[in-house]
């Protein structure tokens, strides 16, 4: 017996076969072309080039590369190509409120630092940075603006971040000028990264993972720009950073230290991190542990040869003061792991704030420190994807997300070119034209 099939039921059919017969919407195709690719920055350039981007993913690239019906053509001429960069050391500090003339100026909120931590990644994305490590806020800050990139509700590259840095009390995370008679039994936790014990660090790692932590910051000695402490200082045991480093590792996260002078370096390092930052003290010994164990180096030589210069305003005395003592020192630790073949990502140690060029300026100074401009640019793109995590950054290879800045100039024998970004194109989406006259 035949049964009727309802009407509903035979729209929907007929609905649903117009659909799967439906041609698939055309991709969006994006055709660079240029006088120069730099597609690796360990490699040659390819003169000329072209790049062929689909839905935000390099899908050709080469020197006769063919241009696919229906694509998006860019001709930009005399300008080279590169990868976008990555910011293997940041921050999202918080500054108070800016002063205005009537009552007193509030404290900064964390929500007052979470809109400037978005301003920060707003002026970051433009110089042409694709990703940034922020080793280190308070709130949770970090979090939650990497939330909101990935969510689409504010622009701003790829994020990976620390939460709350591990410090001891009264160490480098300690800035805080408070009264002893102050009840501090809140603040002095393992959520708030405060460690006294290797049960605290366990604790602590697990807390910042919990709130969405994706590397684990170490303060091992102390810092520049902290008032109670010097770089010379020891402040994490080795028994507190053991821990705190194989529970990252059990989650798969890495670990990175801050650490200034040779025994927390060497400490941080037979402790298990991935990365030592700063790394102002090195000797032959530390260097050679370094490459065995493959423990990267993220200098931050510009902030710290800063010193050399006149500070900027509001900057405070001691930190002035530290700077000086210790840049002869840092720049010497970095010629010698630069002189062993210790693999360098570049960190800028920035927050970006508007008018800052971060990662861009510290290419620079790496140069000006005894790089070549090769070794600058992968330190900028290869070590910096590398020690992140991101495997579809770094290069613009066959199946690599597709973010390129683009500049005049040839960076590879002149690294000041990349102080003349024109273009920048992240996610294959124009974030920066530059070559455009203002209107």
């Amino acid at each position: 017996m035949l049964r009727r099939v309802s009407r509903p039921l035979v729209l929907a059919l007929a609905l649903a076969e117009i659909i799967v017969a439906a041609p698939a919407l055309a991709a969006d195709v994006l055709y660079v072309k240029a006088a120069h690719v730099i597609v690796d920055a360990a490699k040659s350039a390819i003169s000329p080039g072209a790049l062929v981007i689909t839905d935000g993913v390099v899908t050709a690239v080469g020197a006769n590369v063919q241009v696919p019906a229906g694509a998006h053509i860019i001709d930009l001429g005399p300008l080279t190509i590169m990868p976008a960069l990555v910011d293997a050391h940041t921050h999202l500090v918080a500054a108070p409120p800016k002063s205005q003339p009537g009552p007193p100026t509030p404290l900064a909120t964390p929500g007052y630092a979470a809109l400037q931590a978005q301003q920060k990644v707003a002026s970051a994305l433009p110089l042409g940075i694709a990703a940034m490590r922020v080793l280190g806020a308070t709130d949770f800050v970090d979090v939650s603006v990497k939330n909101a990139i990935d969510d689409g509700i504010i622009p701003g590259p790829h994020l990976i971040t620390a939460g709350h840095a591990l410090s001891a009390p009264g160490g480098r995370a300690d800035v805080m000028p408070l009264p002893y008679t102050f009840d501090m039994r809140d603040l002095y936790t393992p959520l708030n990264g405060f460690v006294s014990s290797p049960a605290d660090a366990e604790r602590a790692v697990q807390l910042q993972i919990k709130y969405g932590a994706r590397v684990i910051k170490l303060l091992a000695s102390g810092g520049i720009g902290s008032p109670l402490d010097s770089p010379a200082d020891e402040h994490l045991t080795f028994e507190e950073m053991r821990t705190a480093v194989e529970e990252a590792h059990m989650h798969h996260l890495k670990a990175a230290a801050h650490a200034e002078n040779l025994q927390a370096i060497m400490d941080a390092m037979r402790a298990g991190v991935d990365s030592i930052e700063h790394g102002s003290d090195l000797n032959q010994e530390a260097v050679d542990y370094m490459k065995s164990h493959h423990i990267v180096l993220v200098p931050t030589v510009a902030i710290v040869s800063a010193a050399h210069r006149p500070p900027p305003p509001g900057a405070a005395s001691y930190s002035r003061y530290k700077a000086t003592q210790l840049a002869a020192k840092h720049e010497a630790s970095f010629s010698l792991a630069l002189q062993h073949g210790v693999t360098i990502a570049a960190g800028s140690d920035s927050s970006y704030p508007p008018g800052n060029t971060g990662v861009i300026a510290e290419i620079v100074s790496e140069v000006e420190h005894g790089m070549s401009p090769q070794q600058a640019l992968a330190s900028a793109t290869l070590h910096g994807a590398a020690l992140l995590g991101f495997d579809r950054l770094g290069t613009l290879a066959t199946g690599m997300e597709g973010d390129f800045i683009a500049m005049e100039g040839d960076p590879l024998t002149d690294i000041h070119a990349i102080e003349n970004v024109k273009v920048v194109v992240f996610k294959g989406r124009i974030v920066t034209d530059k070559t455009k006259p203002m209107s």
